[in-house]
């Protein structure tokens, strides 16, 4: 299958929105408003109540699209956390977890199968329960059961890729009712701001020379991105922007932190795919079959100037100067001043609309991913037989 990427497509708003069947980037364009709407439901559930927990430790439970909303909070976090914060995917938890712990559960669904069972061992060890789930679904109905705060998120109907806010929002507000991390009310607000200010950049009927989301898509398009991030908010930045060009564009990346990159990946600049090769003047254009090298796209997500501490900054600088001595092209992504949630959010944002644009130009659906469903499909079934 060869790559072969329409990049009229990306200026042609009417042609996007033909072949954009699910209306994905009118989704991501919404994430403003989903930003709003859960923070409303938060508030109604009374979030606050949490302030007056004093837990030895959080445990964070989540599995595949809903674990992003983790990664999220994770960033926000950083290494300033006032208490242990764990990640246990479920379906067991920890030995050590136990009634002087919080467990918190987020599962879009709300039918994730290791989730509920982290949640049923969490029941039963007397611990303290916070579900962030679908309304009535099985997730949001067993943290009733065993007398959790249940937080029901939106009931749109939107894959779990694309509705990462509506589960991060409520999974910040109670680990900020906790005292794990500061983020406002007003921070949240500014949050939705800053995704509505990108929507307008990124917006199909913007031209691909003034869309930073459209000229991203241009430069990944017929290379393999490796997607970097300088510090902990452009790492997580980093990983989503891999998964939702795996998601949405079918597409290979690789992506990590620069500080490991330095160490390890960076060495990829020795390989074959680090240059382009010479063209081959008696090769026939027309074969297919010849091999042909595909060049690497190093991007490079970056905090704002006065966000990026010293040490990344000259991270970024090394990178960037062995990346063009070795002929590997760099493209940036870099966030606006402001807090740290509104500059996350717009990484995000912009991962998540040229991803889209991507998937569009290379004439693919960027809404379903039917090997997903089916290795879902395959796991489950392995454990039916198991029980059976």
């Amino acid at each position: 299958m060869s790559l072969q990427f329409d990049e009229q497509l990306l200026d042609d708003a009417d042609g996007l929105a033909a072949a954009d069947l699910a209306s994905m980037l009118r989704t991501i364009a919404g994430s403003g408003a989903q930003v709003r709407e859960a923070a409303t439901r938060a508030a109604e559930a009374d979030v606050e109540s949490l302030s007056d927990e004093r837990p030895r430790a959080v445990v964070l439970s989540a599995v595949g699209s809903s674990a992003a909303a983790c990664e999220v909070l994770r960033a926000l976090v950083a290494d300033d956390v006032p208490l242990p914060l764990v990640e246990a995917s479920g379906p067991t938890l920890p030995r050590w977890v136990g009634p002087l712990d919080l467990v918190i559960a987020v599962s879009r669904s709300g039918t994730a199968q290791p989730t509920l069972e982290a949640v049923t061992e969490a029941g039963r060890r007397g611990c303290r329960v916070v579900t962030i789930a679908a309304p009535r679904s099985p997730l949001d109905v067993l943290g009733d059961r065993v007398r959790g705060l249940t937080l029901s998120v939106d009931k749109a109907d939107r894959h779990t890729r694309t509705s990462l806010w509506s589960l991060a929002v409520p999974l910040i507000l109670v680990a900020d009712a906790l005292g794990l991390v500061t983020v406002s009310p007003d921070a949240v607000a500014l949050a939705a701001d800053r995704l509505d200010a990108t929507a307008e950049k990124c917006r199909p009927a913007s031209e691909s020379f003034v869309n930073p989301a459209k000229r991203l898509a241009i430069d990944i398009a017929g290379t393999l991105p490796v997607i970097w991030g300088a510090g902990g908010l452009c790492r997580v930045a980093a990983k989503r922007f891999a998964r939702q060009l795996h998601a949405n564009a079918k597409y290979p990346a690789l992506d990590g932190g620069l500080q490991e990159a330095a160490h390890g990946s960076v060495a990829l600049f020795d390989g074959p795919f680090a240059t382009t090769p010479a063209e081959d003047v008696f090769r026939d254009p027309f074969d297919d079959s010849t091999p042909t090298s595909v060049p690497l796209r190093v991007v490079l997500m970056r905090d704002a100037p006065e966000n990026e501490g010293d040490g990344d900054a000259s991270l970024r600088r090394a990178a960037e100067h062995l990346a063009r001595e070795r002929g590997v092209r760099t493209s940036q992504v870099m966030a606006d001043s402001g807090q740290a949630v509104e500059r996350l959010a717009q990484l995000i944002a912009l991962g998540d609309f040229a991803s889209v644009y991507l998937g569009l130009g290379l004439g693919i659906d960027p809404s379903p991913t039917r090997s997903v469903l089916e290795m879902k499909e395959r796991i489950e079934s392995a454990r039916r037989n198991r029980e059976g």
